[in-house]
């Protein structure tokens, strides 16, 4: 991807390439020829140094400014590397000057530009005797953007690729993957139409055109950005983390293993488990672009999965809604014992893509004791209506904790961690439940 973007450069690079190798710092031109008549000079002055003083002639690119001699020969005397590109430079320069800025007697440098927009900048380096010239930030003024930079800073995502585009406030960005490594990086120019990418290194550009949506557009390449709050692999999460859909909707009853904890009092005779889960659809419906799942999760914890208490003893097993492409809980509070699908009322957003699902559902809880040859059994009663086009939805029965005061914790969830990728969720084993994939 990145090679496909570096080739797509603009006419625009034509207008910001060194004339030639005098105006990017070469040191001889053709014999018998005087360099200063070329047209490269942009200004000149003179610097002092220990005493002695030196006129020189400047040229600018967009990476620097160069001093050489005031010869016919063109000798290169000193020069400073500018922080950032400045794309439109030559166009912008202003003036140069050699003064002496903080009065230790020896000659700065400030160089000033005036871009098109009536924006300035203007870059000043320090004399030091050791590392010669250094750039003060905090005494010069950046302004590289032609239009307004602010509604660009932040992170974009390029589609179907795994490629994140991040501006910063100071008209630089990179290029990072879903680990945010830097792939590329450089500096920028916003304008009327967008904003255009300049690669450090290579003099490449790349334009973006900024659509009425707010989107950008790689017109070259056939792609599209889009602000996202933080990066997010293409790949989905459940395989990213190599979580698999593990059990099946109407395909019967799964083993969960330690999929239920008994206890009774504040943890007394603590244990866990095996129960099985199983999913039955009772109804799947589509209108008006609205999906709507109806359907019972159901556990069945057998006798001697719940060990003899003398006393009252509580039975918990612990069920949730997933994303599967982000990993997102689908944040609900803990139902203890029976309950109505209006004690249960959830909404949720999932943001995928550039695109976001609006996921609303609600559930009941009824608890049985001896079914059959089950000591108990739950049925938990969803109705969930989300997005036609949006297929992420997936039911997890997940293990138990293996101490009361991670079950206890557990509980609480939903005010710690409201929200949260499942890998990140403490007291959850992620690698020991069961997920049911609810869309297909």
């Amino acid at each position: 991807m990145m090679d496909r973007l570096k080739r797509s450069v603009s006419l625009l690079l034509a207008a910001i390439l060194c004339l030639g190798p005098t105006a990017c710092g070469g040191t001889d031109n053709v014999t018998g020829d005087d360099w200063r008549v070329s047209g490269v000079v942009a200004g000149s002055g003179t610097i002092t140094h220990d005493g002695e003083s030196v006129d020189v002639l400047v040229t600018v690119s967009e990476s620097s400014a160069a001093f050489y001699r005031d010869l016919p020969e063109q000798v290169l005397f000193d020069s400073v590397s500018f922080p950032m590109n400045i794309p439109d430079a030559e166009q912008a320069f202003n003036a140069i000057s050699f003064d002496d800025i903080d009065g230790d007697g020896e000659s700065d440098v400030l160089v000033s530009f005036i871009h098109e927009n009536g924006d300035a900048t203007e870059l000043i380096w320090i004399w030091d005797p050791a590392e010669r010239y250094v750039f003060r930030e905090d005494l010069s003024t950046v302004t590289l953007s032609g239009g307004d930079l602010s509604e660009y800073v932040g992170l974009w995502e390029y589609q179907g690729e795994n490629l994140w585009l991040r501006i910063h406030e100071d008209a630089t960005w990179e290029f990072v993957n879903d680990q945010d490594d830097v792939i590329e990086y450089g500096t920028l120019w916003v304008d009327e139409n967008g904003v255009t990418l300049h690669f450090d290194g290579s003099g490449d550009v790349l334009q973006l055109d900024r659509t009425v949506s707010g989107d950008l557009m790689d017109i070259a390449n056939g792609g599209s950005l889009f602000p996202v709050e933080g990066i997010q692999s293409s790949e989905p999460y459940f395989t990213q983390n190599g979580l698999e859909i593990n059990a099946a909707v109407e395909k019967g009853t799964f083993l969960l293993k330690d999929g239920v904890c008994s206890y009774s009092g504040l943890g007394d005779g603590y244990n866990t488990d095996d129960c099985y889960w199983e999913i039955t659809k009772n109804g799947d419906y589509t209108h008006d672009g609205i999906r709507e799942l109806h359907f019972d999760a159901i556990c069945y914890i057998p006798e001697s999965s719940i060990p003899y208490f003398d006393q009252e003893y509580i039975t918990v097993t612990n069920s949730e809604l997933y994303d599967f492409y982000t990993g997102m809980w689908l944040t609900t509070s803990t139902a203890y014992g029976n309950s109505q699908r209006g004690d249960n009322y959830y909404l949720h957003t999932v943001s995928w893509q550039g695109n976001s699902y609006l996921i609303e559902f609600t559930y009941s809880t009824d608890w049985q004791y001896n079914v059959g040859d089950w000591a108990q059994v739950l049925t938990k009663s969803y109705s969930v209506y989300l997005p036609e086009d949006y297929d992420g939805l997936v039911f997890a029965a997940e293990a138990q904790p293996s101490n009361y005061k991670d079950t206890a914790k557990r509980m609480q969830l939903d005010s710690i961690s409201p929200e949260a990728a499942i890998l990140d969720l403490d007291t959850v084993d992620p690698y020991s439940g069961l997920y049911f994939s609810l869309c297909y």
